[in-house]
């Protein structure tokens, strides 16, 4: 009995858990999609235009996502449940909030209707600094612009 309480300890454990990154604000946490709260990210095979040259935008968010999350054990709040299903949850890296860092860094647009707001100071600092998405007068479609465009 001792053990199989500290078997389930230890699978609920976020240090533990079994972490994919599916794109630049989705992940699978032991087998469930988790989409991060308040930010869309370029999709896995979306590029733009930034100084001139087509950029992968989609693998630099997705890389950038998972450098984040180097920075200390995963922790989620779930916080809702999108039309698709997935948990929508707030996470962390260590100390670090992986949606405001995603932002911050300008591989993510902050969704205000959804966050109340509190990502836009993140994106106008991402957008003053030329980072990322907002980089070398860049041409990027927003994420849900470029799946309108893009259905499958």
């Amino acid at each position: 009995m001792r053990a199989l309480i500290l078997l389930l300890l230890a699978l609920s454990s976020p240090a533990l858990a079994d972490v994919t990154i599916v794109d630049g604000d989705t992940l699978r946490i032991d087998g469930e999609r988790v989409r991060l709260w308040g930010i869309d990210a370029p999709e896995r095979k979306q590029a733009c235009q930034i100084s001139g040259q087509s950029v992968p935008i989609g693998q630099r968010a997705t890389d950038t996502l998972r450098q984040i999350l180097s920075n200390g054990p995963l922790r989620c709040d779930a916080k809702d449940r999108d039309r698709y299903g997935r948990t929508v949850s707030e996470c962390w890296a260590g100390e670090i909030n992986v949606s405001d860092a995603m932002v911050r860094l300008g591989w993510a647009w902050a969704l205000p209707r959804y966050s109340k707001e509190r990502f836009l100071p993140a994106q106008e600092e991402a957008e003053h600094a030329g980072r990322g998405v907002w980089a070398g007068h860049a041409s990027c479609e927003a994420p849900a612009r470029f799946r309108q465009e893009h259905r499958r």
